[in-house]
């Protein structure tokens, strides 16, 4: 039976956290959901304490899988999810009780395709928040919202609001690209996926294949999500994202705005997506002494020369490192 929210969980190495983020799906106010956990091959106990609540709940749903990285995980659920609408949680985190009612109610109510929201930035900030224990939740977790009063902005096209980058906190803005922030209907991401070669970059990627297809949405700065830091719990672990893939992986995404955006869309993203990432890879390029990395990023800027994907500078940041990424690459002919 179809659920009105999927919640997808991959799961890696969180034998101390998982309780906590499964607990936090089964005391949420809304009922008719369905949890899709993906064991991604993980060593520790992770694995059973998943099975354990499936036996227990039959809306949690419980895939063991090799382990392939945080990508593979999410797409495997994305295969299985059935909901009206699909969220993400990373399984080291929780959410706050009412946040999937909070959302689905908006999102019926105005009718959109992505409700996005924010995590909660003062619990993240104290040491003992972050890395809060089952017993000790911060003090905004146990706030009850009047949902009929809740504050939020109506977009009729994200991407004219997909990032906080060139703006003040204050601001209807999507605050961040991380996949998790956001619930997204089905019918708009279901045959979007992450790419399994990104291992760092991979929710700006698959958030901007949401953008392209020019989502309407509503944004709300409540605080629903509570980010703990684990870095134990990376499910790419082990792997290393390269330059390369990097690249390849912006300069695919790219070409599809190119050839599929409107002029304005194409713009507003090479100029707060592509743009911010080309200039974070030339300075990581210029500051290596690794030869086989500085050789890898001079190919993938060749390439992206060749195709024309540098030829779309719009600001003066954009167009600061596209002289500076050409000069680079004519340096190293």
């Amino acid at each position: 039976m179809k659920s009105k929210v999927t919640i997808i969980i991959p799961v890696y190495k969180v034998e101390k956290y998982l309780s906590r983020c499964l607990d936090s799906i089964l005391n949420q106010t809304l009922s008719d959901w369905k949890a899709i956990v993906v064991d991604d091959g993980s060593p520790d106990m992770s694995g059973k304490i998943a099975d354990e609540y499936a036996e227990h709940d039959a809306r949690f749903v419980v895939v063991h899988k090799k382990n392939e990285g945080v990508s593979a995980a999410r797409n495997y659920a994305l295969n299985m999810a059935d909901g009206e609408y699909i969220m993400f949680l990373d399984s080291d985190d929780c959410i706050h009780p009412q946040t999937m009612e909070i959302l689905y109610t908006i999102a019926k109510r105005e009718n959109v395709d992505v409700v996005a929201f924010e995590y909660d930035h003062v619990a993240h900030k104290d040491a003992d928040a972050v890395n809060f224990a089952p017993n000790k939740m911060p003090e905004s977790f146990n706030k009850i919202y009047d949902i009929n009063n809740i504050k939020y902005k109506y977009v009729k096209n994200l991407i004219t609001k997909s990032t906080n980058e060139d703006y003040g906190p204050r601001s209807w803005y999507v605050q961040n690209s991380m996949v998790w922030m956001r619930m997204y209907r089905r019918s708009v991401i279901q045959d979007i996926r992450f790419d399994t070669k990104m291992h760092v970059f991979e929710d700006t990627l698959f958030w901007s294949r949401v953008l392209l297809r020019r989502v309407s949405g509503v944004i709300t700065r409540l605080p629903l999500y509570y980010y703990s830091v684990n870095a134990n719990s990376a499910l790419h672990a082990g792997v290393k994202q390269t330059a390369s893939d990097t690249i390849a992986g912006f300069s695919v995404v790219a070409d599809e705005f190119r050839r599929s955006a409107n002029t304005r869309d194409a713009r507003i993203w090479y100029k707060r997506f592509l743009w911010s990432i080309l200039s974070r890879v030339y300075r990581d390029a210029i500051r290596t002494t690794d030869i086989n990395t500085r050789s890898d990023i001079i190919d993938g800027f060749k390439k992206m020369k060749s195709d024309g994907i540098l030829n779309l500078a719009p600001g003066l940041h954009a167009k600061r490192y596209r002289k500076r990424i050409l000069r680079f690459i004519a340096q190293n002919a």
